[in-house]
């Protein structure tokens, strides 16, 4: 059986398009409740091919055997609600690949502007003037092996020579360093008046903030003339913000440009396919498009694994080079267990991974087996918040206090059941808050919704304290560029407590340490980019709780999704 019961949605979708349908049959009738259910999956688009001649459960006891393929496509192409490529219908059949109108469109403006910006060359540079500042701005790394290229200078080399690139590299190899150092060369060839039209975003505001910190900080390593650092721009903004994207519209689109020249984007594994869309639509095509991420983490929340799509089309085409890939990591020495443990998930050992965390000779990994035990597991974790809860609440001042709260995370697999966030929240808030509190001192929140007039965004994270300037009433305190910024509890956005994260929500964050938090039983969400994800996020240790069946068989789980990007970037 290929799928369960189809929801009232997908039910609902189906019969609005039979009704718009000048020649309805039962072949819309299937394709139309399967893309609905393939999108809320996480799919870009359905694979017709995956289904024909498989039977499908449509409802309790009502089996249905779906066409073989040429069938398929050639009832569909009757119905008069699915067009071809380019025709203006609800569905658009691309064979074997059926979409939503809408996200064929996002998905060929994703490749044609890969495709157009790849094959345009960058302005000619004086080849010794390169070669020179390459060789001062990337010195040979310490410890480097003498025959193991620079991968870090040859990303800056494919930068320079394409509108188009992807730098790829997992946690600590250096992808803000590079871009930096791309930044410092960028200027050095093009005139400090360039510094005007680089851009820096990055999907969420958390994640914006970090790559601002991780400019500023390379910046200061950088062996340049102090005017050229200071026009290095550090200014760093969300996506949302750069394109000028409101309740209303966007300001910046297809009709009107985005005024740059170069643009840098962070942690672009979680930039889902509209956004990455509404992104190559506005840029000019004389602009320089840099994006920063590591292949290997969770997609976005939404429809489609956008940065694994690009990464692989690129390395399978004949556009390849406009892929970089770091793969020395400054983070993790080779004898670390999480550099260790990170590679052989990645590579889908999860017997090998167990073995890591079970191994006593890595301080930095550790591995607790909770077997199910749903008592003993809440007592531990309680038990280990409380003492992170207490440091924070013991800060001499707001700014130590969110300096604090950043060392630590719990990370959850899953939001709901025993072992997943909210049941920790509500067990955390039982302990630590007041009675009927609603408000607390200590009580972490994550914004859950962009609010553009506070300038706070889905994923931030504040801590309510006592504020000392206001008599000691509380306050929702959040970093900013210089110390922390205020508001009153009431003027908050949608929010929620977050004494623990899942795993989607901590990306785009670093911890010293990290508890990592399995379910006792196998998901459908447990896959090995979550697993790799949830254990990367730490820098100095991380802890993996969980049942050893359930880790090795998420670790042996890839994520699918979907999507013809591969097929657009590779067939050009």
């Amino acid at each position: 059986m290929k799928t369960t019961n189809f929801s009232s949605l997908e039910s609902h979708f189906a019969d609005f398009l039979l009704r718009l349908s000048g020649h309805p049959g039962p072949e819309l009738a299937l394709a139309a409740r399967l893309v609905a259910r393939q999108m809320g999956q996480g799919h870009i688009c359905l694979d017709l091919e995956e289904f024909a001649g498989r039977r499908v459960l449509l409802a309790e006891g009502q089996e249905v055997v779906c066409p073989e393929l040429g069938c398929w496509v050639d009832g569909l192409r009757k119905c008069g609600v699915v067009g071809a490529p380019g025709e203006w219908q609800p569905l658009i059949v691309d064979p074997p690949f059926l979409y939503l109108q809408l996200y064929w469109q996002y998905e060929r403006e994703v490749a044609d502007c890969i495709l157009a910006h790849s094959r345009m060359e960058q302005q000619e540079y004086d080849a010794e003037k390169v070669e020179k500042n390459l060789s001062r701005l990337f010195p040979r790394a310490d410890g480097a092996e003498s025959d193991e290229p620079d991968w870090q200078k040859e990303a800056a080399r494919k930068a320079l020579a394409s509108r188009f690139c992807v730098i790829s590299g997992g946690p600590g190899t250096g992808k803000t360093t590079t871009v930096a150092r791309i930044l410092a060369l960028y200027l050095q060839l093009s005139g400090d008046d360039a510094a005007g039209r680089i851009f820096l975003a990055a999907p969420t505001g958390k994640a914006a903030a970090r790559l601002q910190e991780a400019i500023r900080y390379a910046k200061m390593g950088l062996d340049c003339a102090p005017e050229l650092k200071a026009a290095i721009p550090e200014t760093a903004v969300t996506l949302h913000r750069l394109l000028g994207i409101t309740q209303k519209g966007r300001r910046y689109d297809g009709k009107n440009l985005l005024p740059a020249r170069l643009v840098v984007v962070d942690e672009a594994s979680m930039v889902d396919l509209p956004l990455m869309a509404w992104l190559m639509t506005a840029i000019p095509a004389d602009c320089t498009l840099i994006l920063l991420g590591d292949r290997n983490q969770l997609s976005s929340v939404q429809p489609g694994a956008v940065l694994g799509d690009i990464c692989q089309g690129l390395r399978d085409g004949s556009i390849h080079q406009s892929l970089a890939e770091l793969h020395r990591s400054y983070r993790f020495a080779s004898f670390s267990g999480i550099g260790k443990l990170s590679r052989a998930v990645n590579s889908g050992d999860g017997a090998g991974a167990l073995a890591v965390l079970m191994d006593d000779g890595y301080k930095d990994v550790r591995w607790l087996d909770m077997a199910g035990d749903v008592s003993g597991f809440q007592q531990r974790i309680v038990d280990k918040i409380a003492q992170h809860h207490n440091r924070i609440m013991h800060a001499a001042s707001p700014e130590e206090a969110l300096r604090r709260m950043g060392e630590f995370a719990v990370l959850a697999a899953l939001r709901r059941g025993p072992f997943g966030v909210e049941g920790i929240n509500r067990l955390a808030s039982d302990l630590l808050a007041p009675p009927d509190a609603l408000y607390f001192h200590g009580r972490p929140i994550m914004v859950r919704r962009n609010h553009y007039g506070l300038q706070l965004y889905n994923g931030d994270t504040g801590l309510i304290l006592p504020d000392a300037e206001a008599d000691d009433e509380l306050r929702v305190f959040f970093p900013a560029e210089s110390g922390v910024r205020k508001l009153l509890p009431a003027r908050l956005p949608e929010h929620e407590t977050a004494f623990a994260l899942t795993v989607h929500k901590s990306q785009g964050s670093e911890f010293d340490h990290v508890v990592l938090i399995l379910p006792a039983e196998s998901s459908p969400v447990l896959s090995r980019e979550l697993v790799y994800t949830g254990i990367t996020r730490a820098v100095q240790s991380v802890e993996i709780w969980g049942t050893k069946s359930v880790f090795v068989e998420a670790v042996s789980s890839r994520t699918s999704r979907k999507s013809g990007l591969v097929r657009a970037l590779v067939q050009g």
